[in-house]
């Protein structure tokens, strides 16, 4: 079946897969057809015509977490019954972290069995999912859609969130979603995940507040006195003047950077205590500031690089390289004397600077 100027009126699914059909033009400026959706109680449109007059499909997020598709708001008045509709089904991540919505088949709607979503990511203070859609598809540019998650773990090449929702009215649901990427620290010094999608393009996944040490000098994030802490599992380094990093895998390039200010050097017996300054830019208006403390004893490599070496490299150790470069007179003084066991420095260490 063929129209004005030889255009294919044949029903095919929209690419939204509600189930449309092709029907009358929608006015003289406009070459296409309009697609209409159908429903069992209302018609509705949610395609396009060609030459540009599009209707989309507005999406939202209940507090269950569950996908609401419905008319855009504030739009022009098309004569078309207004509708707003709660889809029962879960998230789920695909290839490239695509995100999609996966449709529970018994409710007897016409949508499809998965609803995929396009936009960029990114999490509120909360560490709420925050996907802002584009103009892809039927969606409406720079709609956001909030999903309330937990981050539940966190390794050096994904972040897990956890997810609760309804399957049914009177039926809960939970379940785990995975983003894959890459870890680095931002210019506050706040960690932050690189979500990684197509075209090499990258989303910035901030965790807000301040990460903390542990016991065992590894990095650890928590929100409030009771949530649920995540344990970084990597090794510090020294990562230039004036930076100290905490590296998850090197292989990936995944772990921070930090940038680091005033350091200590203090005696303890035969080891060196040095001690570095870490400020996190939470607001505008407010700094934390970390002490990153490791010892070791000191050794001078062939190439007259400075190694301390925090333990027994074999058992999981780490061996930080410094350069001369990088201390400034007193440090160098210090290190030089703790090397020929000099005994001037024996005492409360000095501070130096970067």
């Amino acid at each position: 079946m063929h129209g004005p100027r030889g255009i294919n009126l044949t029903p095919r699914p929209d690419k939204s897969g509600l189930g449309i059909r092709l029907n009358e033009p929608h006015n003289k400026r406009c070459h296409g057809y309009k697609a209409v959706a159908l429903h069992k109680t209302n018609v509705v449109r949610v395609s396009s015509c060609w030459g540009g007059c599009v209707e989309k499909v507005f999406y939202e997020i209940d507090p269950f977490n569950r996908l609401i598709a419905g008319n855009l708001p504030g739009g022009r008045s098309s004569g078309v019954k207004k509708f707003r509709r709660v889809i029962y089904g879960k998230f789920s991540i695909g290839e490239d972290n695509s995100l999609f919505y996966e449709v529970n088949k018994s409710q007897g709607i016409d949508v499809p069995q998965k609803i995929k979503f396009s936009g960029r990511y990114s999490l509120d203070k909360s560490h709420n999912l925050i996907i802002t859609l584009d103009k892809w598809n039927n969606q409406c540019e720079g709609n956001r859609l909030a999903l309330k998650a937990k981050i539940i773990d966190a390794k050096s090449n994904e972040i897990s969130l956890l997810v609760r929702s309804k399957a049914s009215e009177n039926k809960s649901l939970t379940y785990i979603m995975k983003l894959y990427g890459s870890w680095q620290a931002d210019k506050h010094n706040r960690l932050t995940f690189g979500v990684e999608k197509d075209m090499g393009d990258t989303d910035s996944l901030t965790l807000s507040g301040a990460w903390d040490i542990n016991k065992n000098n590894e990095i650890v994030y928590r929100r409030g006195k009771d949530s649920h802490v995540i344990t970084f599992k990597g090794h510090w380094d020294i990562a230039g003047k004036r930076r100290v990093s905490y590296m998850l895998d090197k292989r990936l390039n995944s772990g921070f950077s930090f940038k680091s200010s005033l350091g200590g050097l203090a005696p303890k017996g035969r080891e060196t205590y040095v001690t570095f300054d870490v400020g996190i830019g939470v607001s505008d208006a407010r700094k934390l500031h970390r002490k990153v403390i490791l010892s070791g004893k000191w050794k001078i490599s062939k190439t007259a690089e400075l190694i301390l070496e925090t333990s027994d490299v074999e058992e999981g150790g780490a061996a930080l390289r410094f350069t001369k470069e990088m201390f400034d007179k007193n440090g160098l003084a210090y290190i030089e004397s703790k090397l020929k066991d000099d005994e001037r420095f024996i005492g409360g260490g000095i501070t130096f600077k970067w």
